[in-house]
């Protein structure tokens, strides 16, 4: 695609659309720019009437919301060709490309796939939804170079071009249902990333996740599990096999809870389509580090345990962290800008909770709720009252979970300010440190 004198408006302005506009610049288009937010209005370059313009294309970034979107319907009547951030950087990228996708686990994986990789010699790069802009790595690309991509259904919501080597959809739960409408939209929209898969191409999916195992959208795919199935990778013995053949121990995962070894079968099956060696996979789950703010241990004060899961802003993801603490005495930290989900999802499950502390804007939801189940619950307007008060309740060998199941922009701007708050709230006076 050529953007040499093309009318180019780029809608969103946060990382992804800022790393297109450099590009664009560079190729030399005719860029103007819009966001939602008023407060650009006085940026040089920003178009403050587009539905009255025409344009040769516009690309959107993943936060604008498509759903009943007068603007982009107006683009539509005048058939004014829209694509993805994703589009952008993929149409622009050489070499491979793995997209990884799901409810939760994508950063991990991510990771992961991309330090085995890594250890095994590869060009290896990782960007999208982890933080770093697909566009602002695409240029650096060569034939040689594998891209690991986290895929949120946001980047996927537009995309018409996007096409990965190997793409991989770890779980399917509801979430984002304020966006999309229902869940049914919702997995439409997580599907999209094997719409352009060629017959060479791989799709991975997860045997144990009732959703995501139905998801069989492309002619080659690959299943992963945590018990023994006759192809793909799987748990067996005390090692992960691939295809009957065992590749790591078991010994060598750090990381904690059952989600977690999905995580890693998940990575191991992306990977085996790559020239890596049992060793490479070894050193690699042995040394890595998850994503800060996801079950992240803080600290101990008293004997009692903080963990940092701020990243958890959906049910599921929250009861992956307490499945990971379920022999724990454990004091429940959630609340904030809720996504219309059912919370009953974690509270029918009966985990030991000695308490919820409910907090934000969605807390009043989240207690009628853990009542109706029969658990202690208490309710605080404001994070940091939560937090103070887990403080006070828990008791040596409890652990207080930060693990909200809600977006955090009630009162925060995302979910790492969220964590690093609760740091800070916590570190002002444990035993130890990690």
């Amino acid at each position: 695609m050529k953007f040499k004198c093309k009318n180019v408006l780029v809608y969103g302005l946060g990382d992804s659309g800022r790393a297109v506009i450099k590009i664009l610049r560079e190729k030399q288009a005719f860029v103007s720019f819009f966001d939602d937010n008023i407060k650009y209005w006085d940026y040089v370059g920003f178009e403050r009437e587009p539905q009255n313009k025409n344009y040769d294309l516009v690309i959107i970034s993943p936060g604008i919301k498509c759903l009943d979107n007068p603007l982009l319907q107006v683009f539509k009547e005048k058939k004014i060709p829209v694509i993805s951030e994703l589009d952008f950087a993929y149409l622009l990228s050489k070499g491979k490309i793995i997209a990884i996708t799901g409810t939760n686990g994508k950063t991990t994986v991510s990771m992961l796939t991309h330090k085995m990789l890594k250890t095994a010699g590869y060009d290896a790069f990782l960007c999208g939804n982890i933080g770093l802009p697909f566009s602002s790595i695409c240029e650096k690309t060569t034939k040689e170079s594998v891209v690991v991509c986290e895929v949120s259904n946001f980047q996927l919501e537009t995309s018409i071009y996007f096409r990965p080597n190997v793409a991989c959809i770890l779980n399917i739960k509801p979430d984002h249902l304020d966006r999309h409408g229902s869940f049914e939209e919702y997995k439409k929209v997580k599907g999209k990333i094997a719409n352009q898969m060629k017959k060479h191409d791989v799709l991975i999916l997860n045997l144990d996740d009732e959703e995501a195992k139905k998801m069989v959208l492309h002619k080659k795919y690959q299943y992963f599990s945590k018990f023994p199935i006759k192809k793909g990778v799987y748990v067996s013995k005390g090692y992960v096999h691939i295809n009957r053949k065992p590749v790591l121990s078991l010994q060598d995962i750090n990381l904690k809870g059952e989600k977690n070894l999905e995580n890693v079968l998940a990575s191991v099956s992306i990977c085996s389509h790559f020239n890596i060696f049992p060793k490479d996979f070894s050193l690699a789950v042995s040394t890595f580090s998850p994503a800060s703010h996801r079950i992240e241990f803080v600290g101990q004060k008293n004997g009692v345990t903080y963990i940092d899961d701020s990243k958890a802003t959906n049910v599921a993801s929250t009861v992956a962290c307490v499945e990971a603490f379920k022999d724990e005495s454990i004091v429940l930290l959630m609340g904030g800008l809720g996504k219309e989900i059912d919370y009953s999802e974690l509270f029918s499950l009966g985990y030991k909770l000695k308490e919820v502390v409910c907090f934000g804007k969605d807390r009043d939801s989240i207690q009628n709720c853990a009542d109706k189940f029969g658990y202690k619950t208490s309710s605080h307007e404001k994070f940091e009252q939560a937090v103070c008060y887990s403080k006070t309740v828990a008791e040596k060998g409890d652990y207080v979970l930060l693990s909200p199941a809600c977006a955090s922009f009630d009162e925060f701007s995302g979910y790492a300010e969220r964590g690093e708050k609760f740091k800070n709230l916590v570190l002002e006076s444990v035993d130890e440190k990690n």
